[in-house]
């Protein structure tokens, strides 16, 4: 059974997640205080469910089957699980919307279809369907089917869903939003209702005994983009089951804690830099949260020639502490022009301007290309809070051992 405190409050419908979740487009069709609105900018913000061309999420609309089980593997970060993997329904074929999916769910099985081997991949999705699906996902045996008795709807549960209601039950993996004491097995599942599933699942994804699990090995889940920068030298973003890794070349930002003036810095001195907000890859994965620290030392100051008073330093990045405390080296400068000049965050600076042709970029190549800027001496006054680039020099790891 899942030992979270907060839990419980998936039961009503509802899931405390201590401050709102930023989102960098307002979605149209939620308004504030709406019962699953931390949910749902949680779920869009990972990629987990997608907004359509006018920003509108559709919270009362229906999902389709094909279409939970795609989000779904986003959430179980299994969408390469089952490489070769055949769907094995009447109406499910390689030009199916959706077929690899459904290939790796069957393949994993969470999935068995109907008695007359289809899918139905169209049809929306019940919640009975959703919770078996997610039921599927647990080792944990099916709990005491007493625990069912405390609904007032069970006895309108489908027979070839009590055991999932069951487990689901007990592993606190269910939706009955807006009546606690009623299940509606067999009405079809919202939108806001999927997103409240997939939100708690993202939360206790440490916790739950997953059939797929691939314990210590380290897997190469999918490849990502980060733009941030439009004239940044790379935005290659891998994920491991492991961990997450922001490749040599990228660019993020970063303020200081406090003045820097390179007229004035000490040699040795370390400087505290801190993210100003939450970093997500451009499909939706959190990388790492606000607040993450990135400490620099000065290696070294510059003289004038002519008046011999101090006017540049050098400070390299080396050290990186997560949100959870967690620690890794990390190895990055501040992003700068030809001429050594930081470059800060301004509009002018903007992603938009961003060029496809900045992703083939390899290591190797970035090293040899910026060799003449990855120890930069720079002339610079940066203020506490004042955002600049900083430039990855070797890859910046982000372990998944728990929320960043």
């Amino acid at each position: 059974m899942l030992k979270h405190a907060y839990r419980l409050f998936v039961v009503l419908g509802l899931i405390i997640i201590g401050t709102k979740i930023g989102f960098a487009s307002e979605i149209q069709d939620v308004p504030e205080g709406y019962w699953a609105e931390n949910a749902i900018i949680d779920c869009v913000n990972r990629g987990y469910l997608k907004l359509d061309s006018g920003n509108r999420f559709n919270p009362e609309g229906t999902i389709k089957r094909a279409a939970f089980l795609n989000s779904l593997l986003k959430v179980i970060e299994s969408d390469d699980t089952a490489k070769g993997a055949k769907a094995h329904f009447k109406d499910v074929n390689n030009k199916s919307a959706y077929n690899k999916d459904i290939a790796i769910s069957q393949n994993i099985g969470i999935i068995f279809g109907y008695p007359d081997k289809t899918f139905k991949p169209n049809e929306a999705i019940t919640r009975s369907e959703a919770t078996s699906v997610i039921a599927n996902i647990s080792k944990v045996k099916m709990g005491d089917k007493s625990i069912l008795e405390e609904f007032t709807d069970a006895g309108e549960i489908p027979a070839w869903a009590v055991s999932s209601y069951a487990t689901a039950v007990t592993e606190r993996l269910y939706v009955n939003y807006p009546n606690p004491e009623k299940f509606n097995p067999n009405s079809k599942m919202t939108r806001s209702e999927a997103a409240v599933l997939f939100a708690k699942m993202a939360q206790d994804f440490d916790m739950l005994k997953l059939k797929y699990k691939k314990g210590d090995k380290e897997v190469l889940l999918r490849e990502e983009t980060l733009t941030t920068y439009y004239k940044a030298p790379r935005t290659a973003v891998k994920i491991y089951n492991t961990k997450k890794v922001i490749e040599a070349g990228n660019v993020i930002i970063a303020h200081p804690v406090e003045n820097l003036n390179t007229k004035t810095a000490q040699k040795d001195t370390i400087l505290t830099f801190r993210a100003p907000a939450d970093v997500y890859s451009d499909q939706g994965t959190l990388l790492y949260k606000e607040g993450s620290v990135f400490s620099a030392k000065v290696q070294a100051v510059k003289n004038k020639i002519w008046t011999n008073k101090q006017n540049k330093a050098l400070f390299i990045f080396d050290y990186a502490k997560y949100t959870n405390d967690t620690e890794k080296e990390m190895a990055a400068v501040a992003y700068t022009t030809n001429k050594n000049r930081v470059v800060f965050v301004t509009d002018a600076n903007s992603k938009r301007k961003y060029k496809e042709s900045s992703k083939t970029l390899s290591k190797g190549d970035f090293l040899l290309k910026y060799v003449n800027r990855l120890i930069p001496v720079v002339k610079t006054e940066i203020k506490p809070g004042e955002d600049i680039y900083l430039l990855l020099t070797g890859d910046l790891i982000i372990p998944n051992n728990s929320d960043l």
